[in-house]
């Protein structure tokens, strides 16, 4: 568990283990309510969106119709004609091209967004269940902090959590961070010894 403890208190050493996995227990709430703030923001902006596909949608309607009353004012002779001599006629189906090709990009938005809030509610419902195993562990006086960080940054490694969190440094890339200084240092070493 800890080798290079083997002389030291036990009991120090087991209040140490229980303290640092309840700091780790706090981590993972505290990044799964990160998580689920980004939900919540993401389903806002998918909703303001999702509320200008269908006011879209009801200003397409409104220009069909009116667009549809003009074609039926319109002579036999104008039927396959522009309405007049600009050309307005082209226009008002070009402009309901646009609008329809708006109305679908933002569509594919609101989906891409609520693709998004998916993966990050399961990864805040994994860090409160990861959470709950590690409180159990402390329950069974179980813990210990090796294994307990060795099982956070595994999980956070295996689900590429850093990707999740832009401005806060997760618990894996300090862990990475730390070996690549351990192995920085081992080089520089190695280097004196042989010179």
């Amino acid at each position: 568990m800890h080798d290079g403890d083997e002389g030291g208190d036990p009991a120090n050493r087991g209040e140490e283990d229980d303290q640092t996995v309840r700091e780790l227990v706090e981590y993972c709430r505290v990044q799964a309510g990160l998580l689920a703030g980004r939900v919540e923001t993401m389903a806002e902006e998918a909703t303001d969106r999702i509320d200008e596909i269908d006011e879209g949608i009801a200003a397409l309607r409104n220009d069909l119709d009116v667009t549809d009353e003009d074609d039926g004012d319109a002579g036999p002779a104008d039927a396959t004609g522009p309405a007049d001599a600009d050309g307005s006629t082209d226009g008002n189906v070009a402009a309901l091209v646009d609008a329809e090709e708006d109305l679908q990009r933002k569509q594919t938005m609101v989906e891409a967004t609520e693709s998004r809030m998916r993966l990050f509610q399961e990864l805040a419902t994994d860090y409160l269940e990861l959470a709950d195993d590690l409180v159990a562990e402390l329950d069974a006086d179980r813990a210990d902090s090796d294994e307990a960080v060795a099982r956070v940054v595994s999980f956070e490694r295996e689900r590429d959590a850093h990707a999740y969190f832009e401005e806060r440094e997760t618990l894996v890339e300090v862990a990475a961070g730390g070996e690549e200084a351990g192995d920085s240092t081992a080089g520089r070493d190695g280097e004196d010894s042989g010179s």
